[in-house]
């Protein structure tokens, strides 16, 4: 068997880093800090890759990422800009390395060791709210594409438009429900709210209804342009199961003809998609495993 590699997940707070096998299994994971500096950064990558010195690394990065460039032109949560991500790292570490975007290789290791479908759009639900597309178990798209959570959208309060994710990523659930509740304890997140809302209470009902409608809105339209592709649901917002997937269904099963309704499904490698999509970014480094 092939030897494993080494996926590095850059989150905002956050990096997962952990070894890869071929067949998808995830060994010496480890989570450490993120610092935000840039250099700072790639020192902290190169000493976790000296613990396996010689094996090809994978690392990927949230935002708006141009792989071809191995540039992250964009990472609000990190304050990074026009930042040459892999050139960076390329001069502190001896090793293969390939870089690119957490959620696209999400997608990936969904696809090839979680869902396991050949096609699918990846949707994790999380602090923000993005998607990756996959045909025949290969990742679609580079720079923007897939940033849905930034399409603008009617602001259900009346106040014109917002980027998606300001409505339905699961952050946006709780905030919304504490300014809709009078409150400002955000802490027990978007769980939070689907509890009130199974306990019958109004107002978080009301914030999940339009976070659901606002979502089935731009999923029928992706439909209508992919086909009934499977949507895969990943992140803390796709923990609610079913008091997610059913509404959700129903919404954009009155938005489609039945043969155009896409299957909806969860997610099944967790936090550590990206980290396990990092590492299938390095095994490609020799060609489609």
């Amino acid at each position: 068997m092939a030897a494993p590699v080494l996926g590095v997940d850059i989150g905002g707070t956050a990096i997962k880093i952990g070894l890869v096998s071929p067949d998808g299994t995830l060994t010496h994971t480890r989570k450490r800090p993120t610092p935000k500096d840039p250099a700072a950064l790639a020192d902290l990558v190169a000493a976790e890759a000296d613990d396996t010195p010689g094996v090809a690394i994978g690392v990927v990065s949230p935002g708006i990422v141009d792989e071809s460039r191995g540039t992250v032109t964009y990472a609000a949560n990190l304050g990074w800009r026009d930042l040459p991500l892999r050139e960076l790292l390329g001069r502190r570490l001896d090793s293969p390395l390939v870089t690119g975007h957490d959620v696209r290789a999400g997608a990936l290791a969904e696809s090839r060791w979680g869902a396991g479908e050949p096609d699918m759009v990846f949707l994790p639900l999380g602090t923000g709210l993005a998607s990756a597309l996959i045909f025949d178990h290969t990742v679609r798209g580079t720079g923007w594409a897939g940033e849905i959570g930034q399409v603008l959208v009617p602001d259900p309060d009346g106040s014109g438009r917002v980027p998606l994710e300001r409505i339905c990523a699961a952050e946006a659930l709780a905030r919304r429900y504490a300014t809709a509740a009078g409150s400002s304890d955000t802490s027990g997140g978007a769980r939070a709210v689907f509890a009130r809302a199974a306990a019958q209470d109004p107002v978080a009902r009301q914030v999940i209804d339009t976070a659901i409608e606002a979502l089935a809105d731009l999923l029928a339209a992706m439909a209508g342009l992919l086909g009934p592709v499977p949507l895969v649901l990943g992140g803390g917002l796709a923990e609610a199961g079913d008091a997610l997937l059913d509404p959700l269904h129903e919404a954009m099963a009155a938005r489609l003809p039945a043969d155009a309704m896409p299957p909806l499904r969860r997610a099944r490698l967790g936090q550590w998609a990206g980290c396990l999509g990092a590492g299938a970014l390095a095994m490609d480094l020799g060609g489609p495993s």
